[in-house]
């Protein structure tokens, strides 16, 4: 009897603690985070390695989405289907002017002459410079996408007026190339990690890039939270972050290694002699956004015309969430 006594009250003492444990996990909130196509390596080797990010599983849980562009990824984003988000910077910016309400919370990457940027690209045969392309099809990959406004700035110098002397088709990165060759666009916006694997097939050209026509740095790949969710899980989007600034650490002191993880995971599904050797992103070590070059591509987006409501960069900027040091 003292036997039977003992090990029901051991069961019952397990069961408790399998009861607090599960309670425990069920008490971990979950980040429901969308992503984007590129430009977001450090990003991507936390999917590929979880266990490089330590709070994980511990401060908070994450569920992962993926869209095809920034445009996608706002619609989805006014349905509240995640609570944070990585976008295009010219994007953001735009979208907050139209009163969309969101903070930027970190920077994943930045577009510059000086690291990897995006190539327009057309075929060997074809256009040889941008007044070439009066009354041709440019592809971009959303409406008022960075891609549309780096193509529109450099038709403008040019010499073509973006909105009468071309016509503009949304297709997704991996189509580009094909459309190009098949004479359905005559150039495209593709990464440069992409582009230079079509460019080594032979048919293909570089015509020009994002920095032809907006010539400083600019924040590319941002992260944007919902301003609720940050109030609710404030702890938990600080464990994130200092979790991906750790395995930024880690992806930027071993580029190669961090790439053949990722390819290894089939983030990227790129032939490895390119993508492991492609030009690295500009990226800010600790993704802190720079309010400065944030406020340099407003005045571009309003004298462009893609805004049209100046707002205050500041506010919209939260530094408190990435870590300080």
């Amino acid at each position: 009897m003292k036997w039977k006594a003992l090990t029901a009250g051991l069961l019952a003492a397990a069961g408790l603690v399998a009861a607090a444990m599960s309670a425990a996990a069920q008490d971990i909130p979950t980040i429901r985070f969308g992503r984007q196509t590129a430009a977001e390596d450090n990003l991507w080797l936390m999917l590929a390695k979880p266990q490089l990010a330590p709070n994980l599983g511990k401060a908070y849980k994450i569920e992962w989405s993926q869209w095809r562009a920034s445009d996608a990824a706002f619609k989805a984003y006014e349905a509240g289907e995640f609570d944070l988000a990585t976008l295009s910077a010219n994007a953001a910016i735009v979208a907050a002017s139209k009163g969309l309400d969101f903070k930027i919370i970190a920077s994943i990457s930045r577009e510059s002459d000086r690291a990897a940027k995006t190539y327009f690209l057309a075929k060997k045969d074809g256009p040889a410079r941008i007044a070439d392309l009066k009354g041709a099809t440019i592809g971009i990959i959303g409406h008022r996408s960075s891609i549309e406004l780096w193509a529109r700035e450099a038709l403008k110098s040019g010499g073509l007026n973006p909105d009468r002397d071309v016509t503009w088709a949304v297709l997704p990165f991996p189509a580009m190339a094909e459309a190009i060759r098949a004479n359905k666009i005559a150039t495209a916006g593709i990464p440069e990690v992409f582009a230079k694997g079509e460019i080594a097939k032979g048919d293909l050209k570089v015509l020009f890039t994002s920095k032809t026509g907006v010539p400083f740095d600019e924040e590319l790949i941002i992260m944007i939270a919902n301003p609720a969710f940050l109030r609710k899980q404030p702890a938990a989007v600080r464990a994130f972050l200092a979790d991906l600034v750790e395995v930024t650490k880690v992806y930027t002191a071993d580029i190669k290694a961090g790439r053949q993880a990722i390819l290894d995971a089939k983030l990227v599904r790129l032939p490895p002699e390119v993508y492991l050797n492609a030009t690295e992103y500009a990226r800010d070590p600790k993704l802190r956004p720079s309010v400065e070059i944030l406020g340099k591509m407003q005045d571009n987006l309003l004298a462009s015309g893609f805004q049209q409501k100046k707002i205050d960069i500041n506010a919209l900027v939260d530094l408190s969430f990435v870590p300080a040091n």
